[in-house]
């Protein structure tokens, strides 16, 4: 008896506590609140009236312990200057961030606008519009190239110091022309056709291409550089004077097999290793102890080829094995932790036919990154101004239909580029988010130009005649490309 009115009594006692306990806040006992609201990104130097500012505007919210606080109300606003913002009410996601489209006002002038979280500080953004540029056209600058040549890379110093590549010019094969700030010239005819080029200065520029040729300029003269070996590059880049790398492949009658070589200040050497691979097209990295080659997949157990190097060694990167071979034409990146590569993987099933392939390094892993595409699909080049704001383009069909993918720090999509069929995109570069420039071929209008003005692509007469490919873009400012 006596146990059970003890009973009765806890019981009695503790049943208001718990009650209270069920009926407390978000901010109760074992629920974090938000403590924080910061600005993602920074703020662009200044875009025309009228257009997206940027990408987006983002913000992170975070608990007192700095983990990210999901299912937090951010209101975005206008608060001077006009335009608009989209959407104006949004719900922080699992990685306690929120965005919105940015649009600024049609006149010219200071423009700002606010994330606002209730019990916070508002975020400002802001940007100073500037009026639309005067329309810009491409005219054809002779370049003394023979006829049936093609230009394969261009790189340059300044904008009175840049180089172009390529090959296929009748008898003469390579052809590396020179434009200083006024007209081109013909600087130097060989044999092979070249492909890649990359410099640190006006003094120190590389240039690679067939049957192992590397060619140095020196500020005054080209030289050609022995590496003793007949092996194809096909793209060089390095990190200093005294650090360069050159990737490609080599042929010996019955199979291919992937080149790297390396050149320490003063002279190249193959490195050599274990690892399998048909080509290597592309090199990039963020620094000398991180640097990342692609190319060629060799089967369905190893379909791509995405070799590493750590500043000691280069090894292969584990990838997704999920797939057919796939040819990676490009990798680029914005940091050590966010690193994309292109290219195309052919399909067999249900009919034979191509797609473009996507793939994203987040710092520890490979992903493939799903595009939606209908018809075959070759994607050739990728370059951004940020880690939400980055553009993939290639050809679509095998007619070469311009093909444009834009990623927006979540998803890929696809955009209209406003060519005309057959057009296929190769090269990529931009000065800003809101100047972003694509080349490419057509054969039966010329080399294909489009601009991106931060809201629409369209295209800019080239003055070239058919048929003419452009494979790359580059530029020093706005107005020099």
């Amino acid at each position: 008896m006596k146990v059970r009115v003890l009973v009765r009594l806890i019981s009695a006692v503790l049943a208001p506590l718990i009650l209270t306990a069920c009926h407390s806040d978000s901010t109760g006992p074992g629920i974090t609140a938000a403590a924080a609201v910061t600005k993602l990104g920074t703020d662009p130097t200044s875009v025309i009236a009228g257009t997206s500012f940027s990408d987006s505007i983002r913000v992170l919210v975070t608990d007192a312990a700095n983990h990210p606080k999901s299912g937090v109300g951010v209101g975005f606003a206008v608060t001077a200057g006009g335009g608009s913002v989209t959407p104006a009410a949004v719900i922080t996601d699992g990685n306690g961030k929120a965005a919105s489209k940015f649009i600024t006002g049609t006149t010219v002038g200071a423009n700002t606008a606010t994330a606002t979280v209730t019990g916070f500080t508002p975020v400002t953004f802001s940007i100073s519009t500037i009026a639309t540029p005067p329309p810009l056209v491409w005219s054809s600058v002779s370049s003394g190239t023979i006829p049936l040549g093609y230009l394969s890379g261009v790189w340059g110093a300044s904008a009175s110091d840049v180089w172009a590549v390529g090959g296929g010019g009748g008898t003469t094969g390579a052809t590396i022309l020179h434009y200083n700030g006024s007209s081109w010239s013909s600087a130097l005819s060989g044999t092979q056709n070249l492909s890649g080029i990359w410099g640190t200065s006006a003094s120190d520029v590389w240039v690679v291409g067939d049957a192992g040729t590397i060619l140095h300029y020196n500020g005054t003269s080209w030289s050609s550089v022995s590496i003793g070996t007949m092996h194809t590059l096909r793209s060089v880049w390095g990190t200093s004077a005294s650090d360069v790398w050159a990737v490609g492949y080599f042929y010996n009658g019955v199979s291919y097999s992937g080149s790297i070589f390396h050149y320490n200040g003063t002279s190249w050497s193959r490195i050599m290793g274990t690892i399998s691979i048909p080509a290597l097209n592309s090199i990039w990295g963020t620094s000398a102890s991180d640097v990342w080659a692609v190319g060629d997949g060799t089967n369905y157990s190893a379909p791509f080829a995405i070799l590493h190097y750590d500043g000691a060694t280069w090894s292969s990167a584990p990838t997704p094995t999920t797939f057919p071979p796939v040819n990676l034409s490009a990798v680029w990146g914005t940091s050590a932790s966010d690193v994309w590569a292109v290219g195309t993987t052919a399909v067999t099933a249900p009919v034979p036919h191509y797609n473009g392939v996507i793939l994203h390094y987040d710092g520890t892993s490979w992903s493939n990154v799903p595009i939606a595409t209908t018809d075959p699909t070759f994607l050739r080049g990728i370059w951004g101004t940020s880690a939400s704001n980055i553009w993939a383009v290639g050809q679509e069909g095998y007619d070469g239909a311009t093909i444009l993918f834009h990623y927006d720090g979540a998803t890929w999509s696809r955009v209209s580029s406003g060519t005309i069929a057959p057009t296929f995109l190769s090269g990529i570069w931009g000065t800003s988010a809101s100047d972003i420039w694509a080349v490419g071929g057509n054969g039966y209008a010329g080399g294909p130009i489009i601009r991106y003005n931060g809201t629409t692509w369209a295209s800019v007469s080239s003055g070239t005649t058919p048929p003419i490919h452009l494979s790359a873009v580059w530029g020093s400012s706005a107005s020099d490309v």
